[in-house]
């Protein structure tokens, strides 16, 4: 039988996760929850300041509601208050869930980190952040260690204290880095000031997960500003952040001088592949030289980069035969609202068409050959 591994998952986290696990000199600005006295409403805080959110009930709802939008419901009806019970960090009913699913290995992402990443521009404050979740996380898993599998999450704002936390969350047991899909500073993923993070990722043989992540400066941003555009932010905005991230660090030569580092877009689906393939390698052969790559990006990726699909997809089996069936893996995106529920038997489904072998790589080989898990 295929020992699946579900390659996006995540946790929730308590609440008082950040309080009770950074470094003392940073207590008083973490994330925590608090109140608007203003608007009467709960708010999640940090460095003091409300987090820009239209409703922190209504996003802890979205963080939990995994199977309630296949029950009927929708985000204005989600249940909001899930999210507050310490269910969520007993480990023994997830290895039960996942064995339920079919499930052998997650890979599992924070639901909190995603939010803070992009409120915080204190290099030291975000570092400690990340130091604080990484603890925990290591920590929770102790009893399980062969089966769940923390993304650390690394804040790449300042590359030496990056690559100290990624050291050390290397000697508890981590596989991944978790860096969040966003702009740092104007810069492309692929600014020679990066250069150290992926040389060390590289080291450490740390496989990178570009992963979505809330944020200000999102793709498509100057269309919308306020209030966030629910369904376009969700489906358009969000969702190309990691595919440009990644293109970034294809264009400006990181895997010419890190031929050994692995990188997947990890919730931002597999069918667009096949376009970004053919349209960048079209250019490559008549504007290569405006870039640092040195080879059409077909070799790129095979050789260095990885996708994680949704399970549901109906262009997957597409790309898969376009593409090669050597660099897609699955996520479930467990807990969250819009997680696939049933995640196996549905990708099953919708990749039947697809030879066997190929089928048994995506569910099982192809993320093992990723995470190293």
């Amino acid at each position: 039988m295929t020992a699946v591994v579900d390659g996006d998952s995540h946790f929730m986290e308590p609440l008082d996760l950040y309080e009770r696990y950074i470094d003392p000199l940073l207590r008083d600005r973490t994330v925590r929850m608090g109140h608007d006295p203003a608007a009467g409403k709960r708010v999640l805080l940090v460095d003091n300041r409300p987090m820009k959110l239209r409703d922190v009930e209504e996003v802890l709802g979205l963080l939990t509601a995994y199977g309630q939008k296949e029950a009927g419901r929708k985000l204005s009806n989600f249940d909001r208050y899930i999210a507050y019970s310490a269910e969520w960090q007993d480990m023994d009913a997830r290895v039960h869930f996942m064995d339920a699913e079919g499930i052998a290995v997650q890979v599992i992402y924070p639901s909190i980190g995603i939010i803070w990443e992009g409120e915080v521009d204190d290099p030291v404050l975000a570092d400690g952040l990340c130091r604080a979740y990484n603890r925990w996380a290591f920590e929770l898993v102790a009893g399980h260690r062969g089966r769940l599998f923390p993304a650390a999450h690394i804040s790449i704002r300042d590359p030496a204290l990056a690559i100290k936390e990624m050291r050390r969350v290397v000697r508890h047991g981590a596989r991944t880095a978790f860096v969040a899909a966003m702009p740092i500073k104007g810069k492309s993923f692929g600014h020679p000031d990066f250069d150290p993070i992926w040389a060390a990722a590289q080291e450490l043989d740390l496989a990178v997960g570009l992963h979505l992540v809330s944020h200000r400066h999102y793709t498509g941003s100057d269309f919308y500003h306020d209030p966030k555009p629910g369904l376009m932010y969700f489906s358009m905005n969000l969702i190309q952040d990691p595919r440009q991230a990644l293109t970034t660090m294809v264009v400006d030569g990181v895997f010419e001088r890190f031929p050994r580092l692995r990188v997947a877009t990890v919730e931002a689906m597999a069918g667009w592949v096949g376009e970004w393939l053919e349209r960048v390698d079209y250019r490559y052969r008549y504007m290569g030289h405006t870039s640092q790559m040195k080879r059409p990006l077909a070799e790129y990726f095979a050789r260095n980069i990885w996708i994680s699909a949704d399970p549901e997809e109906r262009m997957f089996k597409y790309i898969v035969q376009f593409a090669g069936d050597d660099k897609f893996f699955i996520g479930s995106d467990y807990p969250h609202a819009e997680g696939f529920v049933h995640p196996v038997e549905k990708a099953r489904q919708y990749l039947k068409e697809l030879p066997a072998s190929s089928v048994e790589k995506i569910l099982s080989k192809n993320a093992r050959d990723f995470y190293r898990v």
